[in-house]
C-alpha cells in the first residue's frame, strides 16, 4: 500500500499530451508544520508556487496544471486562504499565467463539518483570456440549485493580479480599487 514518489502520465496512462481534466480535493497541510519537514522536502523541486509559509495544496495546483494538456481544465476545491494570504501571491501569479474561468467561494455554512472556508476554482491551461467570473455563496445557497445561484450571482473579475483576490460586483470592486488607490494602508499607520 505504498505510494509512488513520482507521477508520470505517459508511463502510467499512455498520455503524452496530458489530461483533458484534473479534478481534486488536495490535502490542506501547512508546509512549515512539523518544523518545516514538507517545506524542506519541496523547496528545491522547482515549484514556482512554493512558499515556505504556504500550504501543500498550492503545489498540487501547480502540478495539476502542469499535467493538463493544452486547453485542458483543472477543478479543485481547497482552502480559500490563497486568495488573500501573503503565501498565495505566487499561486495567484501562476493562475494569472493561465486562464482562470470560475471561482466559487464557499462561505461558512456550506459544509457544516468543515474546519476551513473553502473555494472551487476552475482554470484552463491556456493563455489568460480575462474571463474569470466569481461568486461567494452562503448557507442559503446550498438549499438552492447551485448552478442557478452561480449563474445569477456571479460577477466578472477581469482585474485579478498577484495581489489579494476579492469577489464582488462591479460597484464593490470599484470601491475597493478607489480605497486602495487613495487610502492609507493600515501598515502605514503607527
Amino acid at each position: 500500500n505504498a505510494s509512488s514518489p513520482f507521477f508520470d502520465p505517459e508511463w502510467m496512462f499512455g498520455l503524452q499530451a496530458g489530461f483533458d481534466i484534473v479534478i481534486g480535493n488536495p490535502p490542506y497541510v501547512q508546509l512549515q508544520k512539523d518544523g518545516g519537514k514538507l517545506a524542506n522536502l519541496y523547496k528545491n523541486c522547482g515549484y514556482t508556487s512554493f512558499e515556505r509559509t504556504g500550504d501543500i495544496y498550492a503545489l498540487f495546483y501547480e502540478n495539476g496544471i502542469h499535467n493538463l494538456k493544452s486547453g485542458g481544465h483543472l477543478c479543485f476545491i481547497t482552502s480559500n486562504k490563497w486568495m488573500r494570504a501573503g503565501y498565495g501571491k505566487s499561486l495567484r501569479k501562476l493562475f494569472n499565467a493561465h486562464d482562470p474561468v470560475l471561482l466559487v467561494d464557499l462561505g461558512p455554512g456550506i459544509f457544516e463539518s468543515s474546519t476551513v472556508d473553502t473555494n472551487i476554482l476552475i482554470i484552463g491551461k491556456e493563455r489568460n483570456r480575462g474571463r474569470l467570473a466569481g461568486v461567494t455563496l452562503d448557507a442559503e445557497a446550498k438549499d438552492a440549485g447551485l448552478s442557478d445561484v452561480i449563474a445569477q450571482q456571479k460577477s466578472l473579475l477581469p482585474k485579478m493580479g498577484a495581489d489579494a483576490w476579492f469577489i464582488g460586483n462591479q460597484a464593490e470592486q470599484d470601491l475597493k480599487e478607489k480605497i486602495e488607490r487613495i487610502g492609507k494602508p493600515l501598515k502605514a499607520w503607527d
